[in-house]
């Protein structure tokens, strides 16, 4: 049975293999995760790693082939497990997860973070589970539909599929259901995540780290109708809904440059999430849910670390709090 943090700050729960915490049974208070949740975390981080792949990724992730193949020379990511490595810098993927399953959005992948004995520097990174069902993705933009941002924001006046209407051929709906944005637009807020709905970094003030400026697009803002969306990504036999990948976050951006443009057009949003916001739980249930990553855990500098990142989407929620009303936009259950 797993243990709470208690309230002096003392990390009170055993811990079981090298990368995650708990017991065999995960408590009530952590059923935000499934068991196939904790299933695959488990194998994430602590299974044997039978190869390492080239993966196809700007970043330089890369594929490692965990044990229970017959012939690890051939990646068989499918029914055994696969995980894609990535940067020590891209840690904040781990946040996204727990965040993602704890707002009751369950979209991201599961992700831990894992010390690799192929990388010899030592430092973690985050392992994100490999999907084989997720559909074919176009290289430029890692999307399996095309969108620009203009088509986007007409697929949001139409609100495709919402109530189980079938569109109509000239609205121009993909099989995307309406809600699946308004998922993505307050997670991407909170996490202030750009690279889907503003590759270009038109709706904030970026710095030179910032992978737009690196690519040097920050100029192309004056025709934004013509931006092509990223990693807006399904899965084949489930194409109504998102999955939302390469979740990176950034904690560091201050509250005076805060990107607004993620939520343009979006006027309705998800019930769970914003009652979880609202609850003055959140904390509570970062910390319980993130603890049970050891080494994503320690790596951010221990509960000190943990609850200045907490502090962050804490502030921000206020903040999308009080957006949600100022702008009239209604709370709706999304569980269609």
């Amino acid at each position: 049975m797993l243990k709470r943090l208690d309230t002096s700050g003392q990390e009170t729960w055993p811990r079981l293999g090298s990368g995650l915490g708990g017991g065999s049974r995960v408590r009530e208070g952590e059923s935000w995760l499934s068991r196939e949740d904790i299933g695959r975390m488990r194998q994430l981080a602590d299974s044997a790693v039978a190869d390492l792949q080239p993966a196809w990724s700007r970043s330089g992730a890369r594929l490692l082939v965990l044990e229970g193949i017959a012939r690890p020379s051939v990646p068989a990511c499918g029914p055994s497990p696969c995980g894609l490595l990535k940067q020590p810098l891209d840690m904040s993927e781990v946040f996204a997860f727990h965040l993602d399953r704890i707002l009751g959005l369950n979209r991201t992948l599961p992700s831990v973070s894992r010390k690799s004995e192929f990388i010899q520097d030592g430092r973690p990174r985050p392992v994100i589970l490999w999907d084989s069902s997720l559909s074919p993705t176009s290289n430029e933009t890692h999307s399996s539909v095309k969108l620009t941002w203009g088509t986007y924001q007409q697929l949001l006046k139409q609100k495709c599929w919402q109530n189980g209407r079938v569109p109509k051929p000239e609205w121009g709906c993909t099989e995307i259901h309406h809600h699946e944005w308004s998922k993505m637009a307050l997670f991407d807020f909170l996490l202030q995540i750009y690279n889907r709905l503003d590759t270009n970094c038109c709706g904030f003030r970026p710095r030179k780290e910032d992978a737009c400026v690196q690519s040097g697009q920050k100029p192309k803002c004056d025709n934004q109708d013509s931006v092509a969306l990223a990693h807006i990504v399904q899965r084949k036999q489930d194409p109504r809904h998102l999955v939302f990948i390469d979740n990176k976050g950034f904690f560091d951006r201050s509250e005076d440059n805060l990107n607004f443009k993620l939520l343009e057009g979006i006027k309705e949003f998800p019930e769970s999430a914003v009652s979880v916001l609202k609850s003055q739980h959140l904390r509570q249930k970062l910390l319980q849910s993130l603890f049970l990553d050891k080494v994503y855990w320690e790596s951010q500098g221990g509960r000190q670390g943990i609850e200045k990142l907490i502090d962050v989407v804490e502030q921000r929620a206020k903040i999308l709090l009080t957006y949600i009303n100022a702008h009239g936009a209604k709370v709706l259950p999304m569980n269609e």
